[in-house]
């Protein structure tokens, strides 16, 4: 759709860039405020800030080498490639795990009620997930399957990542929409009062449903498949699970 947001010279922003980093400043924001509000004072605006630039690199990191590892070939013959995240290629699983990795050992360090950490970042990572996925419809990275639907999207910038020319589900958006009504679901469900860990487990498993559905209109590379299933959806039934679980033990 529109890949480049300007240039200026030999410089150039990237719409994916400027629409993951402001994904990550609003959900940071959002995160703040909500711990500022709260009358549970479970950590410090020190160590939120310190816990959160820390995993804003993990879940770069972790979510690139997703990527990369899902094409390892390309990357193989173009190394230079892996660096250039501001084009497209982050794989939210692989940022979401690697963070959640961090998030505990970080946890343990401080003595955080992790659970309770969750449930306030919950919200925001629904949010942020939303805007981040706009910056994946103006790149065309995470593009879908040909459409013959009314809403069906045709990318024809130069350089889009999507398939040029042919009419295809706007997955992307499919995905920011799902994540902005869990995030609406969550704001409110939050303020009723659950027990620790619930609202992140309501996150995950709404996320796993979304997701799981979303990649079977997905038309881009979805790296090794198992039993017709890709590595995403595999994901899911595991976190869904998971999320499950915590609900059911927390009643």
């Amino acid at each position: 759709m529109h890949p480049i947001l300007f240039t200026f010279g030999n410089f150039t922003i990237h719409t994916y860039g400027f629409s993951v980093a402001t994904a990550f400043a609003t959900a940071i924001f959002y995160l703040s405020y909500s711990i500022k509000k709260s009358k549970e004072k479970i950590i410090s605006q020190d160590d939120l800030y310190s816990l959160v630039m820390y995993i804003m690199v993990f879940a770069v990191a972790g979510a690139r080498l997703f990527f990369v590892f899902t094409d390892l070939n390309e990357f193989i013959l173009y190394p230079l490639g892996i660096f250039k995240i501001w084009q497209g290629g982050l794989v939210y699983y692989g940022g979401f795990i690697a963070s959640i990795i961090f998030a505990i050992t970080y946890a343990k360090r401080k003595k955080i009620h992790l659970l309770k950490l969750g449930d306030f970042f919950a919200p925001a990572l629904a949010l942020g997930h939303a805007l981040g996925r706009i910056g994946c419809f103006f790149a065309g990275c995470c593009y879908g399957k040909e459409s013959s639907l009314p809403w069906a999207v045709v990318f024809i910038n130069e350089h889009s990542l999507a398939v040029r020319g042919k009419p295809l589900h706007p997955t992307q958006l499919y995905e920011a929409f799902a994540n902005l009504l869990l995030f609406v679901f969550l704001y409110f469900y939050s303020k009723k009062g659950h027990k620790s860990g619930v609202s992140f487990a309501v996150y995950i498993t709404g996320y796993a449903v979304l997701r799981f559905i979303i990649e079977f209109f997905r038309g881009d590379y979805r790296g090794v498949q198992y039993f017709d299933f890709s590595v995403s959806q595999i994901i899911s039934v595991f976190l869904f699970t998971a999320g499950v679980f915590i609900i059911c033990r927390k009643k």
